[in-house]
């Protein structure tokens, strides 16, 4: 059963309401709590501010997707950037965003060419067990796009629980 409610934690907030309610799912969020999977479709579209993008409308980090610990998260990514290279990749939060993509914190939270990134109009997608409690960005591994603001945030929570 997929379900678009959730309660508490799982949800998307925006980082600086983090501590008040979650806000709505949008649509591109979608959760199946019997099967404890999380769902997320990103396009990724031109910026206002040149060289980076956002992720199904967002950057900077905006807003925040907290997953309970043990589900598997599946993205379906697109480069809807007419101009640009873009990839997607899940790092661990540190004291600065990185200027280019690294290592996954989970097997398989990345795209293909994380670097060079995807040709605009080209597609991924995976699927990783969010198995490690913590705050994560999933951000843009094309050198300096993260940097810019092409990320958003995601949190593995022990608290969190599905419908």
């Amino acid at each position: 059963m997929v379900h678009r409610s959730l309660l508490a934690l799982l949800a998307l907030a925006p980082a600086a309401q983090a501590q008040s309610a979650p806000s709505p799912i949008p649509e591109w969020v979608t959760v199946d709590s019997v099967a404890r999977t999380v769902h997320l479709v990103l396009d990724v579209t031109a910026a206002p501010a040149p060289g980076t993008g956002l992720l199904s409308g967002h950057a900077h980090g905006d807003v925040q997707v907290v997953v309970p610990i043990g589900w598997t998260v599946r993205w379906s990514w697109r480069n809807a950037d007419s101009g640009q290279t873009h990839s997607l990749v899940v790092m661990a939060e540190r004291e600065k965003i990185p200027s280019e993509g690294g290592h996954p914190v989970f097997d398989n939270a990345m795209t293909r060419m994380l670097s060079a990134g995807l040709k605009p109009g080209q597609k991924d997608e995976t699927t990783f067990l969010a198995d490690q409690v913590g705050w994560y960005w999933m951000l843009c591994g094309v050198p300096y796009h993260a940097i810019r603001g092409e990320w958003i945030g995601l949190k593995v929570d022990r608290e969190a629980k599905g419908v």
